[in-house]
């Protein structure tokens, strides 16, 4: 049986990341920790996209429940709280990684299947009542340009 010693990486996440960064500034390459330090980078990238995803996912969904439930009034602000804090987070996660939009065209539609499952779920209204495509653009949303049957919700003049 192999028993392997265990690394930095294994047992102080937080010094790994010190030790690593010197290595990078010293550019001591040769004793950097290549295969953590590779996973740690492709990480990154993954919990980029899925934070990008969730809000999307958020913002699409209750936009949807704005529009299917408008004598919900007890809920409205909060779902426009809700919207414009994704749309700010989407924002900030496109302004720091353009390539993110890309991310964003190629999974609309995928995305947006879930937003209608979730509206549906959580309005108790059967899916069908949900337009089958999104009628929304983000990006759209991030510029301030908000559907006309919305506009009342977000004070737009």
């Amino acid at each position: 049986m192999t028993v392997t010693t265990p690394t930095l990486y294994d047992v102080d996440y937080v010094d790994w990341i010190a030790e690593t960064v010197a290595r990078l500034k010293a550019k001591d390459f040769a004793s950097l920790d290549l295969e953590n330090l590779i996973e740690e980078m492709e990480s990154l990238g993954r919990s980029e996209r899925h934070a990008l995803s969730s809000q999307w996912i958020r913002v699409v969904k209750h936009l949807l429940k704005l529009e299917a439930q408008p004598q919900a009034t007890d809920y409205h602000n909060s779902w426009v709280s809700s919207i414009l804090d994704g749309v700010r987070e989407i924002t900030e996660l496109v302004e720091v990684s353009p390539s993110l939009k890309n991310y964003l065209r190629s999974n609309e539609v995928k995305w947006y299947q879930k937003s209608r499952q979730e509206a549906s779920i959580e309005t108790r209204l059967p899916q069908a009542q949900f337009p089958e495509s999104c009628p929304y653009d983000v990006l759209d949303l991030i510029a301030g340009n908000y559907p006309e049957s919305l506009r009342y919700f977000f004070v737009i003049e």
